[in-house]
């Protein structure tokens, strides 16, 4: 059997962005960079941002050259 060398299509993942938009108007609320992923939302889930309460409607996933994007659509929780 014969046994070839692997090469990579793609440059590996060094950096983890996780961004959080504002679902009515496409702002981005907050942004953060990690070498490591973080743990990741579901819809419904509540954070807080700023002291501000935010519902996640949607997530999505995106890749960018050596970077991996979560990027999650939310609604502010009115009280």
């Amino acid at each position: 059997m014969t046994i070839i060398k692997y090469e990579p299509e793609f440059a590996p993942v060094e950096v983890f962005l996780t961004r959080f938009l504002d679902f009515e108007n496409d702002n981005l609320i907050f942004e953060q960079e990690t070498k490591i992923p973080i743990p990741t939302l579901t819809a419904g889930d509540i954070i807080e941002i700023f002291e501000q309460d935010y519902r996640v409607l949607e997530r999505k996933f995106a890749f960018n050259e050596d970077a991996f994007l979560t990027i999650y659509l939310l609604e502010k929780v009115i009280q």
